[in-house]
């Protein structure tokens, strides 16, 4: 009898578990299988195979797309959904707005190894200018399939991923994207929302956020970029250095188009990037966070000191970011997006306005260095040289600080019990003189 007893308990929770996972298999090829079939119509869509994981991920292996009409196939290593709720997978893994069951608190794909072919076919079907001109010397770096053969490119490789996750307790939601074009360029956003309306989100309706931090990043390969300066150079009369000041003046005018015109700093920035090409950071790091439907109605050129917007260009701050906005129809997104204010006048307003911003070093209490991270800063320790540099992180009771010397970079670790002084690099509009 007591045999018998250990058996079951040594045999109930396998039994289980088999049980589980095969719902989960299950599911997950129900899924994909309906996938496959509502595509017929347009490719054929085959896979090696399925595999799970009752801590709650879903993996499709061995993907081949062949769309109807070519003879090219479109192959994906792997495609992988996680989530922290291994139930939502059991349940069938779906969800719609409005639904009794909430959404997962967290989910994340990952979309590993895509091979596009660029071939002849292909160039043609994804041809996105009218005419089928595709010189993307002349129209700035658009990377399209004719551009991209050109500079001797077979196919192309990418990955792929992106994630949220919703905390509850906090109101806080986290999301991001990203994309790796191998040997091209990389592009990752996130962004961090508070006071979010999880009731609201649950029933699939709009809420009402707070942005708490946002950040943007593209990397574009310098070999890439230098080859295609080269390529663009071919057969011209332009030189490899014209070639960058023409895409950098193509951008600057294509900002231009939207109301943007930039100073002097940012122009040079534009054009350093064109030139040595790397990496462009934009990161919204607000010391509260910002109400975004406040945002809908400020005047545009306040929206970059609201937002505490810093730039960067191959990890160095871009400390002049004076620019100037023209707003369409009212007054800040509201009437750039093509909407009005209540109780604003529709009377055209001036064109533009010069915004001038004065640039300073404000002390800060030494107990606050947690909040400037990735902010210019003046740090003075005790017995030492003042240090000035970029806030790289602070952690383990150290500041780093990011320093140039000679054309490089070196860090220091300050411990916060022996800063003297701090003070931070801040941005103040000027008011226009009278």
């Amino acid at each position: 009898m007591k045999l018998g007893k250990l058996f079951l308990i040594i045999l109930v929770p396998a039994l289980v578990y088999v049980a589980l996972k095969g719902v989960l298999y299950f599911n997950a090829k129900r899924t994909v299988d309906d996938i496959v079939t509502n595509t017929a119509h347009v490719a054929d869509v085959r896979y090696s195979g399925i595999s799970t994981d009752l801590r709650g991920a879903v993996t499709v292996e061995g993907i081949r797309i062949e769309p109807l009409g070519y003879d090219d196939m479109v192959v994906v290593d792997s495609i992988r959904i996680s989530s922290d709720d291994p139930m939502f997978f059991i349940r069938g893994g779906q969800w719609e707005p409005g639904s009794q069951e909430p959404p997962p608190n967290s989910m994340s794909f990952s979309v590993s190894g895509v091979q596009v072919p660029l071939s002849s076919d292909f160039i043609e079907a994804m041809e996105t200018k009218p005419g089928g001109s595709s010189d993307s010397c002349e129209q700035g770096m658009e990377l399209e399939p004719a551009f991209l053969a050109r500079m001797g490119f077979d196919e192309l490789t990418m990955d792929m991923d992106g994630h949220y996750r919703l905390d509850e307790t906090t109101n806080t939601l986290e999301f991001g994207v990203g994309m790796d074009l191998h040997d091209i360029e990389s592009r990752e956003f996130a962004a961090t929302m508070t006071d979010v309306d999880v009731t609201a989100l649950s029933h699939g309706t709009a809420p009402q956020f707070s942005l708490g931090r946002m950040s943007f990043k593209m990397n574009v390969v310098p070999e890439f970029g230098r080859q295609v300066l080269k390529t663009c150079a071919v057969a011209t009369d332009l030189t490899v250095e014209q070639w960058s000041d023409v895409l950098a003046d193509h951008a600057i005018q294509a900002l231009r188009q939207q109301g943007i015109s930039l100073g002097s700093g940012l122009r040079n920035a534009v054009q350093r990037f064109y030139r040595d090409w790397g990496e462009f950071e934009v990161v919204s790091a607000p010391s509260q966070p910002v109400g975004l439907l406040s945002l809908m109605f400020l005047p545009p050129d306040q929206l970059a000191d609201n937002l505490s917007l810093r730039m960067a260009l191959n990890g160095e701050n871009i400390t002049d970011t004076r620019f100037t906005l023209e707003a369409a129809r009212g007054g800040g997104l509201a009437g750039m997006l093509g909407g009005q204010q209540p109780g604003v006048d529709s009377s055209p307003a001036p064109k533009k306005r010069r915004v001038v911003v004065r640039r300073s070093y404000e002390g800060i209490p030494v107990q606050d260095i947690g909040d400037y991270v990735g902010h210019q800063i003046q740090l003075k320790p005790l017995g030492q040289p003042m240090r000035e540099g970029l806030l790289r992180g602070v952690g383990n009771g150290e500041a780093e600080v990011q320093q140039l010397l000679h054309g490089g970079k070196y860090s220091v670790h300050v411990p916060l019990t022996q800063i003297e002084s701090l003070k931070v690099l801040v941005r103040e509009e000027v008011p226009p003189s009278s």
